[in-house]
């Protein structure tokens, strides 16, 4: 246990992310970089108080005590003053926020933070699949964590401005534009559930008009030049990935499919005996997981040295592409896994099938090489 700062100040972690204690609930995280974290525990959750030499140890410590009587009177929750904690630069001051928020009687308001509005929207969206998969909720909410929460997260939802959220977002724009785009758009939502319940009057939050916004040239369908196929497919023998994302990925390269399709191969679907892979038709007019764009039905041979390695893989259920039998691989997955050789997209495969096509001597027929790389019916059955 650290007694004094002096302790600190000669501590040179030798350890990634170690902890030692240095008062009741107060402990001190240390980085081989040397950096070194004041962190509040309560129960099995662990709150960030800043960084060492910015708050010295005494302060840490007052912080903490106050901080503790505070969420064990039910003056304030955990949600709300925790990032509040990352702010004041003493107990007072943090008192002083918290009391703040009271009212005329000595009782809380009942009015939320914008943290705990933020996360109650993003679980409610959770709940109901809007992100298809585990990576990208998380990038939702990380968002928010890194360029919003040291903003407006410690901020009563009622007293955010205009100005307060334009000061942060537009740099972020200029440097991160996807990333800001989309953080604006879900900080958009979160105050609009407010309006919802009466919490706030208006929406305060600027629509992406207001703000400059760099132009820049984007590849949506960025896709690898035909000569490197082989290439590619060497990389994947050395990948650090297991066999059923790779077969997933070849399967990818070869049939240039749309990756959500390939995810969602069925074994039923799949003759190991002729290696034919039959797309059933989907059973209304929308398309289905796991079936064809167009609806109808469709089927392809693979190579014998693409059929015979998909079908040595284990069958845990009925999905061919699955880790644990549950759930097909994530097409964020195979579409990570990618962009570690290369910055490419699935959908730039048929771009990449095309080049190599029309560069074959002789040619081959245009009205083949379309068929193939849009999967429609007229003329692919039967090129098996």
């Amino acid at each position: 246990m650290f007694e004094n700062d002096l302790q600190l100040r000669d501590w040179n972690p030798e350890k990634e992310r170690v902890r030692i204690r240095c008062g009741d609930n107060l402990y001190i995280r240390g980085f081989t970089s040397g950096r070194k974290v004041f962190q509040m525990r309560i129960g099995n959750r662990w709150i960030g108080i800043g960084d060492y030499p910015e708050k010295t140890l005494t302060t840490a410590r007052e912080i903490t005590s106050a901080a503790k009587i505070l969420i064990k009177t039910g003056e304030v929750g955990i949600e709300r003053i925790k990032p509040l904690l990352l702010l004041v630069k003493s107990s007072k001051e943090l008192v002083d926020k918290i009391h703040g928020d009271l009212g005329a009687n000595g009782e809380l308001l009942n009015v939320l933070s914008f943290d705990e509005l933020y996360r109650e929207w993003w679980n409610s969206q959770s709940k109901v699949n809007r992100w298809t998969n585990a990576s990208s909720r998380r990038r939702v909410l990380r968002s928010y964590e890194i360029h919003a929460e040291k903003h407006i997260g410690h901020l009563r939802i009622d007293k955010i401005r205009r100005h307060t959220i334009k000061q942060f977002i537009q740099p972020l724009l200029i440097s991160r534009t996807e990333t800001a785009s989309n953080l604006l758009g879900f900080i958009w939502e979160v105050f609009e559930l407010a309006c919802d319940r009466d919490l706030i009057d208006h929406n305060p939050c600027p629509k992406k008009a207001s703000f400059t916004v760099p132009k820049k040239l984007e590849s949506h369908s960025a896709s690898l030049n035909y000569t490197r196929l082989p290439e590619l497919w060497q990389w994947l023998d050395t990948v650090p990935v297991s066999e059923t994302v790779k077969m997933a990925m070849r399967l990818t390269i070869v049939t240039v499919h749309r990756v959500s399709l390939v995810t969602n191969m069925q074994w039923e679907h799949f003759d190991c005996d002729t290696g034919v892979w039959n797309v059933p038709a989907t059973s209304s007019q929308r398309p289905e997981k796991g079936r064809m764009k167009s609806c109808r039905e469709f089927a392809i041979k693979l190579p014998v040295g693409l059929k015979a390695p998909i079908c040595a893989l284990p069958r845990f259920g009925k999905y061919v592409f699955s880790i644990n039998g549950r759930k097909p691989v994530s097409t964020e997955t195979l579409r990570r896994h990618f962009q570690k050789f290369d910055k490419i997209t699935t959908t730039g495969f048929r771009k990449t099938f095309k080049a190599w096509a029309f560069s074959q001597d002789p040619v081959i027929e245009p009205f083949l090489v379309s068929s193939y790389c849009h999967q429609t019916i007229a003329g692919l059955n039967n090129l098996y």
